[in-house]
């Protein structure tokens, strides 16, 4: 089955926005690792908050207050399936992800490459 590349930049200033729906797109994530839908997902931060950074900030819920955006790799037999998922999620519902931003790509793997390999062979 098809993997695909989620890359989902929040809108400019929405960490309280991101904080508010956390949970809610926490939970649908956890689903889709139950499933076999959602293999890896993880937020970004901005380039003043990366490990460049001299000081990483980070609030009282341990969460980074750089944070920039998702990045997801789902497992779906259509790319509309998977931009189903995208759509359907409390980030994208709610309006802290820029729709406008974000793009899905098929992942092609490569022969060699190990950590593909091992995600492909669900």
């Amino acid at each position: 089955m098809p993997l695909y590349l989620a890359y989902c930049p929040d809108k400019e200033g929405n960490f309280a926005g991101r904080m508010k729906e956390r949970q809610a797109h926490v939970s649908a994530s956890a689903a889709g690792k139950k499933a076999g839908t959602t293999l890896f997902g993880r937020a970004f931060v901005d380039d003043a908050h990366s490990h460049h950074a001299t000081e990483r900030q980070k609030t009282p819920e341990d969460q980074h207050d750089g944070m920039a955006g998702s990045v997801m790799i789902y497992r779906y037999p259509t790319i509309e399936a998977c931009w189903a998922r995208i759509r359907g999620d409390a980030y994208w519902v709610e309006g802290v992800w820029d729709r406008e931003r974000v793009v899905v790509r098929e992942i092609i793997g490569a022969e060699g490459d190990d950590a593909l390999r091992l995600v492909m062979e669900k």
